[in-house]
């Protein structure tokens, strides 16, 4: 019962700040949905851009995370903020390519990902003040995974509950011009993500100061970091950045499909990607709770302990999974009748959450896997293998040649894409059961 309370200590918060995130996503798409099913499309389109930005960032920090966790578990506070002060670093860098994309060129953006003029033009508008988010969000993720590194997981929850009210508050003032301010729609919504993004990286950076949290760095800790230590560093952050950015770009090729299918098509999918969110939010922060106790054994030279524990979390972790899926489709019938769209649309979503819903437990065991078990013991360059040649050679071929040559339906399309999942789920399951995952990433360094 100990790594239970341990687990739930660690992936309650983070779960909680999940939910969070997923009932926010949720207002802002019902909040713009009331604008009509142009900007619902827009503003879903732009964020598949952040969607990716997003994925690429968690991909360098999770790697860093691996380090902050096997540090922390070995005691070395030094270790842990060299480690904190390079992924800073490195996420800034990374930034600093999407930030310029979208402040300077939002058409190239759009234009990739929608051929309808109405969608692209209201879609420049968000991404142009979006893009200042850009490096905000990257720092504020990288002690986000530091202090659940560390078993501080409630307080970037705390920090979330703050940055997601002034997000709601600032969307129901600018979208609709309440309190006196004007109507700016879109570009209301834009501005109020910065605003949010910005006060929550604020009040995290504070408590951290204020509490003198270890992880934080100084100047002292940049000066520290030698070429051996970064070269250990980027061999197994690298994959994951790999793995996320082939990850998502993937992603981001199918809403590419799916914008060129239909702006119904469009819609539909942003509803479910919106819904989705709170069938993986507690499921997802098992893995990423997975991730810090399995690295903190791995870091200990705790190597049969970390295995049983992997085991025992595995069971939990599917049951939570089918609950969660099962609830969230019975909401989806609900839900669904709280936006601004045509019956049309309506039936594809609800069609579209039962497939998404019946893969929950295969979509959730892979990424235990690949962001639990697999990245804290630094198999990275396996789980990159795997993540993209799946992705690459199945999901995303069959889902263009069903959506954009047969012409097939949206949920036909959404079932292709599963294809992948299932060719992953049995490698990933070889992978587990060898144990080869199973390795100490910071002994001598």
């Amino acid at each position: 019962m100990h790594i239970y309370r341990k687990l739930f200590k660690i992936a309650i918060p983070i779960a909680l700040q999940q939910f969070l995130f997923s009932s926010v996503n949720f207002l802002d798409t019902l909040m713009i949905g009331k604008l009509g099913e142009n900007s619902i499309a827009a503003v879903g389109l732009a964020n598949q851009f952040f969607f990716f930005y997003n994925l690429v960032i968690f991909g360098l920090v999770s790697g860093g995370a691996i380090f902050f966790a096997q540090f922390w578990g070995k005691g070395d506070l030094e270790g842990l903020s060299k480690s904190t002060a390079l992924t800073t670093i490195s996420s800034l860098f990374i930034s600093i390519p999407f930030f310029l994309l979208t402040l300077f060129s939002p058409k190239f953006v759009m234009t990739f990902f929608s051929p309808d003029p109405l969608v692209i033009d209201l879609g420049i508008k968000y991404l142009k003040i979006l893009s200042i988010s850009f490096p905000i969000f990257a720092v504020s993720m990288v002690f986000s995974f530091m202090l659940r590194s560390i078993h501080k997981a409630h307080i970037p929850m705390y920090t979330t509950i703050v940055e997601l009210s002034t997000n709601v508050l600032f969307n129901y003032i600018l979208i609709f011009g309440n309190f006196g301010f004007p109507r700016l729609g879109v570009i209301g919504a834009s501005i109020a993500t910065v605003i949010s993004r910005l006060v929550g990286l604020i009040v995290l950076i504070a408590i951290i100061k204020i509490k003198n949290l270890p992880g934080m760095f100084s100047i002292t800790h940049i000066k520290l970091l030698n070429k051996s230590f970064i070269k250990k560093f980027f061999h197994y952050t690298l994959p994951t950045v790999a793995n996320e950015f082939a990850w998502s770009l993937g992603f981001t090729m199918y809403s590419v499909i799916y914008a060129h299918m239909s702006t119904k098509v469009i819609a539909a999918r942003n509803i479910v990607g919106t819904i989705e969110g709170f069938a993986w939010a507690f499921s997802f922060s098992l893995a990423n709770a997975a991730s810090v106790i399995v690295g903190n054994y791995l870091g200990a030279k705790k190597y049969n302990d970390a295995y049983k524990i992997s085991k025992k979390i595995i069971t939990l972790t599917e049951i939570v999974a089918i609950i969660s899926a099962l609830v969230t489709y019975i909401l989806t019938i609900y839900a669904v009748n709280l936006f601004n769209v045509s019956q049309e649309v309506k039936r594809l979503v609800i069609i579209a959450m039962a497939i998404s819903m019946g893969f929950v437990p295969v979509k959730i065991f892979n990424g235990l896997n690949v962001v639990g078990f697999l990245r804290a013991g630094g198999d990275t360059r396996f789980s990159f293998a795997v993540e993209a040649s799946t992705l690459w050679f199945l999901g995303v071929p069959l889902a263009a040649f069903g959506g954009l040559v047969l012409k097939l339906s949206f949920p036909i399309v959404l079932l292709l894409t599963m294809t992948d999942e299932l060719a992953k789920f049995l490698i990933l399951l070889l992978r587990y059961k060898s144990k080869r995952w199973i390795r100490n990433v910071v002994e001598n360094i």
